[in-house]
């Protein structure tokens, strides 16, 4: 039985009207059952909050795009020149080392027979000129016992062990070694610190020098460095952050250029600096850099507008395509639940939602509530809401699109000194490679010399002591005159069986199998031969040091050694990459950009060996980097507009994914339920899905349907939710407890029977 309506308020009575104050009163009543949208769950709510969004990534965008407009040095040139000072510091931090070890060695010779030191000292500089002179001194270092090349002294005060002291005087740095002897005196060496030959800029007036915290420096090569006390501070203070192990970088005041070129173009000194090990010196690069001039970019406001325009667009298609068209169908929907006069279904711009507002039209007109609605058959048209949103979400991704189209620029060339830099460090890579494979070589010619007429088990000592003390080896052993392997260590070898070519050096066996097999081999006195194999792993490392693409390809153009994945041995297929090589071979340098692939590309090439014992080889290193990766201005302009373009994409995925499963599905499933309903289907019941204005759309239809289905009286404001008069009360029997004891004892019976 439904409830007496409650007094209504003032200005809802009118006299006579007994039947619209009952149908206001079903209003009202019904308003406080339907379901009100919370926080995020109204229609309108993925709109707002995808336009809050898009206006805060305009925001975003303005300021991360116009980060880099201010004037200074390209970030590309200080990376270059770090890199290019770290790729020197370890070139001579490993010719330092490997220079101790030589002394090492030459100590342990002499502790082994004292009496033949002149000989020694002349062995360990013999065709060396970067020792400069090497002594055995007393065990105060004052008198000289043995000494070759120039004199050689300690500094006062100098502690007896196995030290280095810097020595920087004009331009003309040294390292001084000591290694202590068993019969307490000291072997004292001055080494060299030669760099290998640069190639720098002349119009940059680059300087190298090596320098010593707290003390002096010397200029290595390049141009000399003008007395200004600007200057000097800048260098002191880039080599005194040195000190935490790290590249440090100071960056002078901007002046005018000199007058070769264009005067209204300042430079600006950069100093680079990165110690070498921990020996006590520094390597110091200065370079005079253009100064990119500050530049009011209309980029970051494009942006901006751009997201702007997307953010409006949004919420006109989705106010006019899905929201003002659901609230109109709202107030229909509570007009036809609550019994009041209509008009008819509003005819909206939303196809689901004139299919619903045409049922309701049905449902009024079999209530009699409406003078002349629209049948069930009415055209309703419209635009499917799934295409509304869709739409919204095309005008998100058109602004994502939009911005990558017209901030995205390509830089297709390279600050002068960035392709130096780039090429003196291919150069340190080739020479690396170098170093390895004819060091390598040089390492066991010098084990086959100390044991030509060894035995087997010493010989296998000896390879194992070698690759111990090197890593570049994978395997070492054996071989006899035949080519048979006797002993080996390490790990199992690669080489088939077979006579080796000639006497020693560095050999790549063949151009054939799954990854190229290089290895030293020296001969013995009896005709036996000492192999070493190339750890391929290791040489692949050292083609690491340097970003991007680095390989080493032979002669014949096929891939020898690859940084990237490769097939061992594949020819080279770019025109451009074969010529590079080919020139590096005839000596010419190669380091430009040019378009490799259909993209442009900083293409440097290095001979690894020009001579020595890789030479024959002929090696070449190929770097390849796309000029997208340097730190430009465009370049970053282009990372920023990506990362504003993918956010904007995650915006609009989001817009759609919240309409999908929130609105659209239930919207489609409620105009599917209407139009059931309207064709007299009344037996199921609708029910809301969600807390937000579909959802009060559902309730008033299933009014609807209770109304058609019961009387009048389920309109408006009758009770839903709780009991009504005449639901009869029943009284159900108690179930009496189980008797477990008495079950126990039946079971306890039958087990006595």
């Amino acid at each position: 039985m439904n409830h007496p309506p409650p007094p209504v308020r003032a200005g809802l009575h009118r006299p006579g009207d007994g039947q619209g104050e009952l149908a206001r009163w079903r209003l009202i009543s019904l308003e406080k059952q339907l379901p009100q949208p919370r926080l995020l769950t109204g229609v309108g709510t993925p709109a707002l909050v995808a336009a809050l969004l898009l206006t805060l990534l305009a925001v975003f965008a303005f300021a991360y795009l116009g980060r880099d407009s201010e004037a200074g040095v390209p970030r590309a040139v200080t990376d270059s020149q770090r890199d290019f000072v770290r790729a020197v510091a370890r070139g001579l931090d490993s010719s330092v080392a490997r220079s101790r070890e030589e002394l090492a060695r030459t100590a342990g010779a002499y502790d082994a027979r004292p009496a033949g030191a002149a000989t020694q000292l002349a062995a360990l500089t013999r065709d060396q000129p970067k020792w400069r002179g090497v002594g055995v001194l007393d065990a105060g270092g004052k008198s000289t016992v043995a000494a070759v090349g120039q004199p050689v002294a300690l500094p006062p005060g100098t502690a007896a062990g196995r030290i280095a002291l810097p020595v920087v005087e004009g331009n003309d740095p040294r390292l001084l070694l000591v290694e202590p002897l068993s019969d307490g005196r000291l072997l004292v060496a001055e080494l060299n610190l030669h760099i290998r030959t640069l190639r720098l800029d002349p119009k940059a007036k680059q300087a190298v020098l090596i320098a010593v915290p707290g003390g002096g420096r010397s200029l290595v090569q390049g141009a000399p460095v003008p007395a200004d006390p600007a200057l000097d501070g800048l260098i002191t203070g880039a080599v005194g952050a040195t000190s935490g192990g790290s590249t440090a970088t100071r960056t002078g005041a901007p002046a005018a250029g000199p007058a070769d070129r264009d005067p209204t173009a300042p430079i600006a000194p950069v100093t680079t600096a990165d110690a070498v090990g921990k020996v006590g010196v520094v390597v110091v690069s200065l370079v005079y850099v253009p100064v990119t001039a500050a530049a009011v970019t209309r980029e970051p406001l494009l942006a901006a507008l751009v997201l702007l325009l997307g953010a409006g667009a949004v919420l006109l298609i989705l106010q006019f395509g899905l929201v003002r068209p659901m609230r109109l169908l709202l107030v229909h929907a509570k007009a036809v639940a609550s019994g009041n006069p209509t008009q008819g279904p509003p005819r909206t711009a939303n196809a689901q939602v004139n299919r619903i507002a045409s049922a309701f039209g049905t449902l009024a007109a079999q209530q009699r509530t409406t003078p002349a609605g629209r049948g069930p058959d009415d055209p309703t048209g419209g635009v499917p809401a799934g295409l509304a949103v869709v739409t919204a979400v095309v005008a998100v991704l058109l602004a994502a699109g939009g911005i990558l189209a017209t901030l995205a620029p390509h830089e297709d060339d390279l600050p002068a000194q960035v392709v130096r830099d780039s090429e003196n460090q291919v150069a340190a890579v080739a020479g690396a490679v170098d170093d390895t494979l004819d060091g390598g070589y040089t390492k066991l010619a010098l084990v086959g010399a100390d044991n030509r007429t060894a035995g087997t088990g010493q010989l296998r000592r000896a390879l194992d002591r070698l690759l111990d003390d090197n890593r570049r080896f994978r395997s070492g052993y054996l071989v006899s005159a035949n080519g048979g392997v006797v002993t080996s260590v390490g790990r199992t070898p690669l080489r088939p069986g077979g006579p080796l070519p000639g006497e020693g050096g560095v050999v790549l066996h063949d151009v054939q199998g799954r990854l190229p097999i290089v290895y030293a081999y020296t001969q013995l006195a009896d005709g036996r031969s000492l192999v070493a194999e190339f750890d391929v792993r290791y040489l692949t490392r050292l083609l690491e040091r340097v970003d991007g693409r680095l390989r080493v390809v032979d002669v014949d153009q096929r891939d020898i050694l690859d940084s990237a994945g490769y097939l061992a041995f594949e020819q080279v297929s770019s025109r451009q990459v074969r010529t590079a090589a080919a020139e590096a071979l005839s000596g010419k340098p190669y380091a430009r950009v040019a378009e490799v692939d259909g993209d442009h590309e900083l293409l440097i090439t290095a001979p690894v060996a020009l001579e020595g014992s890789a030479a024959h080889l002929e090696w070449t290193v190929v770097a390849e980097r796309p000029v997208t990766d340097y730190a430009l201005p465009g370049n970053e302009m282009r990372q920023g507009a990506l990362l504003v373009a993918v956010v904007a994409a995650g915006i609009g995925l989001l817009l759609f994914s919240w309409y999908y499963f929130f609105q659209l599905r239930p919207l489609r499933n409620l105009a599917r339920e209407a139009a059931t309903l309207a064709g007299g289907d009344s037996s199921r019941v609708i029910s809301p899905r969600w807390h937000d204005d579909i959802g009060a759309v559902a309730v008033c239809l299933e009014v609807c349907r209770q109304a058609a289905v019961h009387g009048e009286q389920r309109l408006g404001g009758a009770a839903r939710l709780r009991g009504t008069e005449g639901m009869p009360t029943a009284i159900m029997t108690k179930v009496p407890p189980r008797r477990k004891a008495g079950s126990r004892g039946v079971r306890s019976s039958r087990r006595g029977d």
